[in-house]
């Protein structure tokens, strides 16, 4: 869904920006949108248990019309743009794997162990049944050496 999304959103911003020249007026950047949370772990196809959510968190560098049209993509899809979301915590070693990359859109969303640490570390309480869940069908070893470099004590998941 999310790539489908930034296709039509690179499509938009290519006739924007084709009106745009052809007025004198400024054309937008490219930009990097990078999906983050429980929207990542669902474009990443996770198996674990995930509830449906409507909020979808992103790292992004797009000027203010883009973000305006891709709210309102989002919005024909039932989803909403966290307006809070750029503030999540992503550990330093977190990868972003490309969705899709077009004219002036790009997007790539978080890696799954990324997230789960993410969530274990600046939101355990909420998210107990999901790294219950990821630890009992056995995490990763990359997922546990995150886990030791930001202390995140994961006896309490089990």
């Amino acid at each position: 869904m999310i790539r489908r999304i930034a296709e039509v959103l690179d499509a938009w911003v290519t006739q924007t920006n084709l009106e745009a020249q052809a007025e004198g007026m400024r054309r937008l950047p490219p930009c990097h949108i990078r999906v983050l949370g429980q929207m990542a772990l669902l474009e990443a196809g996770s198996r674990l248990s995930l509830l449906a959510t409507n909020d979808v968190d992103v790292y992004a560098d797009y000027e203010y019309p883009i973000e305006v049209e891709f709210k309102r993509l989002l919005s024909l899809e039932g989803k909403e743009l966290d307006p809070v979301g750029h503030e999540i915590w992503m550990p330093r070693e977190t990868e972003y794997v490309h969705l899709f990359k077009g004219r002036f859109i790009r997007l790539s969303v978080a890696d799954s162990d990324a997230v789960l640490i993410s969530k274990a570390a600046r939101a355990p309480d909420k998210n107990r049944s999901l790294l219950t869940e990821y630890l009992a069908g056995g995490a990763s070893q990359r997922f546990l050496s995150l886990a030791t470099k930001y202390k995140v004590d994961l006896e309490r998941f089990l």
